[in-house]
């Protein structure tokens, strides 16, 4: 299906619109982000700290919220990104900008799809094809938008990654495919009349997501920038490949386990053990904490995105060890809340790719980066808010949950994080019209 869009999309040509994807691809998950994602978990976050009554179709939202933030956000504004970066890293232009654009809409319309369908209380008439039509939407937008980036990688002036610097791409690319197929099946699991998609399949799925596709593609980006961006240390090849391997067993393993093994806690904490050692391996073969190489040109520009790197790539660490800490109480016999299990998941959303997305966006990206060159103050402020708000988040989550007294802390942290990318989000709005080719 995707193949036959292409197709006649390069037959038939495309509005003039369509052939500015960045643009048109960052401002489209800004919007999802701001008028679904965050909001409702600013609402849901807050509603549970407070203790007020919530809807029936609470359940539904909670699993909404998430994959707005993971497919509607985070792959759409990746998706956006590598509009800029992989012909710039591949030495090729994008042929097919339309193709990347039509794939991108697919990919947000089935999120709004899923957020208006699956928070309809059974037996809604139009609620099975809404939902099943989400699902299909959302995979075919994808596959849309990777088959132009394919063309970019294929036809480059450099080689393809081979060996274990294929590995990420590897794990990235699967866990795609994997958690596409698998939102698929979900929705058709939701047309039969489930209000929600089972815990442990869920869990899979945002692992999936998350870990697997866009903490690796974080992983990719920053040891193809980092190492000169933040005059690192020649890097240790022979850690990174054992780090690679290690990170790909984890980001798969544990999706695995989840969907076939849920009741074995102690296989989760290996699956997740083997994660952690993977991502604490990675940053000491990248050097990201050893001194840099010399003093850099520009300390004003490298200083502090190297410190946020650090704070980022501790908060990636912690996310491991909370995943993997909750598995191996839960073996030992102590009980696990759902909201400790979900304290790893806003470690890593909210404490690192957030982070990581704000103070790179404010590096690399045409028109903002400028823009904020000009206001480190208020880029210190944003990263900085971001991050205590993860730390007040993930450790009121792992230590105490919504109970009296740490719930207000959990949503003093998400609050922190949704004020900062609210700000973020509107200068980043604004300045997407200045870049070139936007």
């Amino acid at each position: 299906m995707a193949t036959s869009i292409a197709f006649r999309i390069s037959r038939a040509g495309a509005p003039g619109w369509l052939s500015a994807p960045y643009r048109l691809l960052i401002r489209t998950s800004l919007f999802l982000a701001l008028a679904a994602g965050f909001s409702i978990g600013l609402y849901l976050v807050v509603g549970f700290a407070l203790g007020v009554p919530m809807a029936a179709s609470t359940p539904a939202l909670i699993q909404v919220h998430g994959q707005v933030q993971a497919l509607g956000f985070v792959a759409l504004f990746i998706m956006a990104v590598g509009v800029q970066l992989f012909p710039r890293f591949h030495s090729n232009r994008l042929e097919q900008p339309a193709q990347v654009s039509l794939g991108g809409l697919l990919l947000a319309l089935g999120i709004v799809l899923r957020l208006v369908g699956q928070p309809l209380l059974p037996p809604a008439p139009l609620r099975p094809a809404i939902v099943v039509g989400s699902g299909v939407l959302e995979l075919v937008g994808v596959l849309l938008a990777v088959q132009a980036f394919a063309k970019v990688v294929r036809g480059g002036v450099q080689p393809a990654p081979g060996g274990w610097r294929a590995l990420l791409p590897a794990t990235m690319a699967t866990s795609l495919l994997l958690a596409l197929l698998l939102n698929l099946y979900a929705c058709l699991q939701l047309a039969d009349g489930p209000l929600v998609v089972p815990f442990a399949q869920d869990e899979a799925l945002t692992h999936l997501q998350l870990w697997g596709f866009a903490s690796s593609m974080v992983l990719a980006v920053s040891g193809r920038i980092y190492p000169r961006f933040l005059l690192l240390r020649p890097t240790r090849d022979g850690l990174l490949k054992i780090a690679l391997s290690m990170w790909a067993v984890g980001s798969l393993g544990l999706p695995i386990v989840w969907l076939t093994a849920a009741e074995v806690p102690l296989l989760r904490a290996v699956a997740a053990l083997v994660q952690l050692l993977g991502a604490a391996l990675f940053v000491v073969g990248l050097r990201l904490y050893e001194p840099p190489v010399r003093q850099s040109g520009m300390p004003h520009v490298t200083t502090p995105t190297r410190r946020w790197a650090r704070a980022a790539y501790a908060l990636l660490l912690a996310a491991c060890a909370a995943d993997f800490g909750a598995a191996l109480a839960e073996a030992s016999g102590v009980p696990i809340s759902v909201t400790q299990l979900s304290a790893a998941r806003h470690l890593l959303a909210q404490g690192f790719l957030m982070t990581v997305i704000i103070y790179m966006a404010a590096r690399i990206l045409p028109g903002y980066s400028g823009y904020m060159m000009h206001k480190p103050r208020l880029l210190a402020g944003l990263v900085w808010t971001v991050l205590v708000g993860a730390v007040l988040r993930g450790g009121a989550e792992l230590t105490g949950g919504y109970a009296p007294g740490w719930g207000g802390v959990v949503a003093l942290g998400g609050t922190l994080g949704v004020a900062a990318f609210v700000v973020f989000a509107v200068g980043l709005w604004r300045t997407t019209s200045q870049a070139p080719g936007s």
